[in-house]
């Protein structure tokens, strides 16, 4: 169930979609999926990093988007009772994004006419709804969704509107459940939290919203809370990072760490340095909680550091002199 208790709901009654002309967004920034995953920081004084996707070749191998939009999905929202289609995707080695909830979609086959083409084709064949082109309410902006290797892909997310939730019938090949997931629980900052995501340690922990005790995070967390307006507004994303890792750094001073520098610019991070052990637990137990959306895309917590990575994936690091 939902960490608040209020229950997703499987697909109703079939009705007729309501079909209304489509409207293009100008591009925001885009949402990319979670960061390189990896596993520990090493002190810029040892003259590197490792894990956690520091290495400068695998950044700039990273940082390399296809030149077109590879995908499409499909957001449906259902009018009558206020909520979305979100499926989990079955668990699969080749898929980077194996078991995440998730819109339906996917990559753009060649016989596909268009990305609209795609994302209402992945709609009909992961969860046998059937809408058409002109069911089209909204086009998003691309945005891109991040994988451990390779380029990134451009996606492009089409929004369509229907009188109420459809029956759902899954390709268990393609997604594991899927679920009408109440807009109202999207939009509740008290569902948002710094969770743990599978496969990785747990000192490691993303904004995400509990479904059914598996975490919606990464790509379709971050386009969401685009669509839907939690984002702080176009122009502030880094200044609110960056409020985040300054409370952790006052948090540390007021818990008996001593300030050894402030913020400095390395190697194309902020880092700051204390004397003292890092608390773990009073960090998390202190780190942004309900009712406030966390203003980052990951924070990891150990006893010699804190790395935080940005909204607009700018990175605090805070070392621990011990």
């Amino acid at each position: 169930m939902l960490a608040c208790g209020a229950a997703p709901r499987a697909a109703a009654a079939s009705q007729a979609a309501r079909p209304s002309g489509p409207r293009v967004r100008r591009s925001p920034r885009s949402q990319p999926e979670g960061l390189p995953h990896s596993s520990k920081y090493v002190s810029s004084t040892q003259g590197h990093r490792a894990g956690l996707g520091h290495q400068p070749d695998v950044l700039a191998e990273n940082r390399r988007v296809t030149a077109e939009r590879d995908a499409a999905v499909a957001i449906v929202q259902a009018c009558a009772t206020e909520s979305v289609l979100l499926m989990r995707r079955a668990e699969r080695a080749e898929d980077p994004w194996s078991g995440h909830w998730s819109f339906p979609g996917g990559r753009r086959e060649p016989e596909d006419s268009d990305l609209l083409h795609t994302a209402l084709r992945e709609l009909e064949e992961e969860c046998g709804i059937h809408l058409r082109r002109e069911q089209l309410e909204e086009a998003l902006p691309a945005a891109e969704a991040r994988r451990r290797v390779g380029p990134y892909l451009q996606v492009a997310p089409f929004v369509f509107r229907v009188d109420h939730e459809q029956p759902v019938t899954l390709d268990s090949r393609e997604a594991a459940e899927a679920q009408w997931v109440p807009l109202c629980v999207l939009r509740d900052p008290a569902h948002h939290a710094l969770r743990p995501v599978p496969g990785l340690p747990p000192e490691v922990r993303f904004p995400a919203v509990d479904l059914n005790c598996v975490p919606l995070w990464g790509f379709t967390y971050r386009l969401i809370t685009d669509w839907l307006g939690l984002d702080p507004p176009e122009g502030c994303v880094v200044e609110a990072s960056f409020q985040a890792a300054q409370a952790l750094l006052d948090g540390l001073l007021a818990n008996g760490c001593a300030l050894e520098h402030g913020w400095e610019d390395r190697d194309g991070a902020k880092v700051a340095a204390v004397r003292g052990t890092i608390p773990v637990d009073l960090v998390w137990a202190q780190s942004p909680a309900a009712p406030n959306i966390p203003r980052v895309n990951m924070l990891e917590v150990r006893p010699d550091y804190i790395r935080l990575v940005g909204l607009a994936f700018e990175e605090y690091i805070i070392e621990a002199d011990k």
